[in-house]
């Protein structure tokens, strides 16, 4: 194994454990050794934007994207960095980029819907919210964003189904809608 790959699997064993400064100390680190490696670029971005580091971010998805190229994690994640840095139409156009690559990307579509949400669109976001849910079954933000949805457009039954969905994860029972 060599330096890059050492402390590329010390990035993600931090990025895993939740410790994310040492995390993007290590993909740095990596980074400095395979200087081209967008998926090295792109955990370090994971391992920014987790540490509350936006900018930083930014910084390293918009270089994955500019090694590896359009991937729908990487724009997710950039959507999600400029989200933050309250840079809110940038990131909405990033979100459809990401959809446009992958339709059912439910990240970007769940991050999409809190953007019109916060428009007070709730109607086009429970339509997202929905469809992030039905790409991934127990999404626990999704669904949670999908419940206020619902109830902001007086969806009592879908507002209640929801809520179910959310007790059964909170409380690890699964979800009833597990086969």
């Amino acid at each position: 194994m060599n330096e890059a790959e050492e402390a590329a699997l010390r990035g993600i064993e931090n990025l895993e454990a939740g410790r994310y400064e040492e995390a993007a100390v290590a993909f740095a680190a990596a980074r400095r050794s395979d200087p081209t490696s967008a998926d090295l670029a792109f955990n370090l971005g994971l391992a920014r934007l987790r540490d509350g580091r936006a900018r930083d971010a930014r910084h390293a998805f918009t270089e994955a994207l500019a090694l590896g190229g359009e991937d729908a994690d990487v724009l997710a994640n950039l959507g999600l960095a400029l989200f933050e840095l309250g840079q809110e139409t940038e990131a909405e156009a990033i979100y459809q980029r990401a959809l446009a690559l992958q339709p059912r990307h439910p990240e970007a579509l769940n991050n999409l819907g809190v953007i019109y949400f916060g428009r007070k669109d709730y109607a086009t976001a429970r339509e997202l919210f929905a469809k992030a849910t039905a790409a991934r079954r127990g999404y626990y933000d999704a669904l949670f964003n999908l419940r206020d949805a619902c109830d902001e457009l007086g969806l009592d039954d879908e507002r209640a189904a929801a809520e179910e969905v959310l007790k059964h994860l909170e409380t690890g029972t699964g979800s009833p809608l597990e086969d």
